[in-house]
């Protein structure tokens, strides 16, 4: 066999060889390329998301979770999927924090508006006695379960200490907004006849700190009335926890509300994020025909787990 029908043997072999080395890097680069075009679309998706106001992104709001401990890397790689998370900023750690804003999640920081924690020593150990709300005998409001005191909002002091909070905790760590929470214990525990001092001074609360942060984006917890009558112009969005079938969907209470609520959203954009506690299908199924945001959360109100 001669030395010229060996190479033109080798060649034919080649060939294949060559044609599918070609294909390989071909391939490589194709997929590298989507990668590419992959990335910028999420960066160009990034860009705009921002550029939308807090109102537009509150909006577009698919998937929230309402989550009050410290992070690990698990949860903070949830908190990047989420498109709002609301956090006791005591407890979550910065630099999660600044992980998720960066993936496009809106963060809102717990301060609790109504109540003074005992375990929050740092605030607790500011409030003068003058800041706690006292009934027609003199006596504070305790609440046993939490640990906590009924405050009395048409305290100037408790205001500024509330503001501060509100500083140290969100503004100066660059969360979103100040999620307020215990509003509802205006309308759950006071007297009738002391419920429109309290909303009033609330009203002024919220104005200062809109005033003293830059238009801080802020949410409420619960307080139907406060928020219909008072707050709505200044309240991005409204929580309702436990929107739970059974419990509201053939209430003719909590169906008045619903359709209160989509008229004050109509007039000021203001989201309602419903969080039910039992039969999750039934009840997200109720919040979505109002175009509620909704998630489930099989603890009720404690929410120490993701």
């Amino acid at each position: 066999m001669n030395r010229k029908f060996l190479i033109i043997i080798a060649i034919m072999l080649a060939i294949p060889l060559i044609t599918l080395s070609f294909k390989l890097v071909k391939s490589v680069a194709m997929i590298e390329q989507e990668e590419i075009v992959e990335e910028h679309q999420e960066q160009t998706d990034k860009q705009i998301s921002k550029q939308k106001t807090i109102q537009q992104r509150l909006e577009d709001v698919e998937e929230f979770k309402y989550y009050l401990d410290k992070g690990d890397e698990s949860i903070a790689k949830k908190m990047k999927q989420m498109d709002l998370v609301i956090v006791e900023p005591i407890e979550m750690q910065q630099s999660y924090i600044n992980a998720a804003q960066k993936s496009g999640t809106l963060l809102y920081g717990y301060i609790n508006a109504m109540e003074g924690d005992k375990w929050n020593k740092e605030l607790y150990n500011q409030l003068t006695e003058d800041d706690f709300y006292k009934d027609e005998n003199g006596d504070r409001m305790y609440f046993e379960k939490w640990d906590s005191y009924m405050m009395d909002m048409t305290s100037i002091h408790y205001q500024d200490v509330l503001l501060q909070e509100i500083k140290k905790q969100v503004v100066d760590r660059g969360l979103d907004g100040a999620f307020l929470d215990t509003v509802g214990n205006i309308d759950s525990f006071l007297p009738s006849a002391e419920q429109k001092e309290q909303n009033k001074a609330l009203l002024e609360f919220i104005k200062k700190a809109k005033e003293q942060f830059n238009d801080l984006s802020i949410a409420q917890n619960w307080g139907f009335n406060t928020l219909i009558n008072y707050t709505a112009p200044y309240i991005d969005f409204i929580m309702w926890e436990d929107f739970s079938y059974s419990v509201v969907g053939d209430d003719e209470w909590a169906l008045n509300k619903m359709e209160q609520l989509k008229q004050v959203r109509e007039k000021y954009g203001t989201q309602v994020m419903a969080v039910g506690f039992s039969e999750p299908d039934k009840s997200k199924e109720l919040a979505l025909k109002h175009r509620f945001k909704f998630v489930y959360n099989a603890a009720g109100s404690y929410y120490n787990k993701w």
